[in-house]
């Protein structure tokens, strides 16, 4: 993230939307799959879901590695415990991206799908994730980039010039971020993604109900106004597509080696 947010108010909003998440997490799980096409197929032991959230990629990453020891890794405690609830099978630990909680070379894959832009510095991502897996390892990771809801920040300036929208990185800058890492990189790429809405509400309600609203810390404080809402509604719908209202996500997807 470009912008500050705290990471104790990133836990409790995922950990208060872990039980309707995976209701509402339709794009997530579009890309999660995407993402899940890019593991190696080797043999791999110790795997690490990172930013497991509900635990939805669990099972796969157990179809794609039937022998591996798989754990899930998440900042926000309500997650792994709905994890838990729904995967006994596997272990949880409560894992900060930047600062990972695990032994030096203890994974031979780790894989995150849209977790990691809610840390402030990709780079010690990377750094943390390199620690620890064993030589030969590989990093699975897709992570938002800047342009991601900007249909959503453009109706928003209209109205005022708080900050509605988490900022996220540009993409030159995690590139650099890759490239200045001690990793190899096997295939990275950054990738425009649309997710249509028939309304506004099905929008929002689509960010809000699985805990990614507007974390930042320049958001607006207090209600918006009655006349403000009305406002960012007939600007979204001056961005209608046939298809619906769009919902553009950045996203940059890559396989790196240690």
């Amino acid at each position: 993230m470009s912008a500050h947010i705290a990471k104790d108010a990133i836990a409790k909003s995922f950990s208060k939307a872990a039980s309707e998440y995976d209701e509402y997490a339709r794009i997530q799980h579009v890309l999660a799959h995407e993402l899940l096409t890019l593991c190696p197929r080797q043999d791999k032991k110790n795997v690490l879901d990172l930013g497991c959230g509900t635990g939805y990629c669990l099972p796969a990453l157990q179809e794609i590695y039937p022998q591996a020891h798989i754990t899930g890794g998440d900042l926000a405690l309500g997650m792994l415990q709905h994890a838990q609830s729904q995967h006994p099978q596997f272990a949880y630990e409560i894992s900060d991206a930047e600062n990972l909680p695990f032994a030096d070379e203890q994974f031979d894959l780790i894989f995150s799908s849209l977790a990691v832009q809610w840390c402030d510095d990709f780079s010690r991502v990377l750094s943390s994730a390199y620690r620890c897996l064993k030589p030969g390892g590989h990093l699975v990771l897709s992570n938002l980039a800047a342009g991601t809801l900007l249909e959503l920040k453009q109706a928003w300036l209209e109205v005022d010039q708080h900050q509605h929208v988490n900022e996220f990185t540009v993409g030159t800058e995690l590139l650099n971020n890759i490239d200045e890492s001690a990793f190899t990189a096997v295939a990275v790429n950054i990738n425009k993604h649309v997710d249509y809405h028939p309304n506004v509400r099905s929008l929002t309600d689509s960010l809000k109900r699985i805990g990614a609203h507007n974390l930042t810390a320049g958001r607006a404080k207090g209600l918006t106004s009655p006349s403000m809402i009305k406002q960012f509604k007939l600007a979204m719908e001056q961005q209608r597509h046939p298809q619906g209202l769009p919902a553009s996500y950045a996203v940059l997807t890559c396989v790196l080696k240690k």
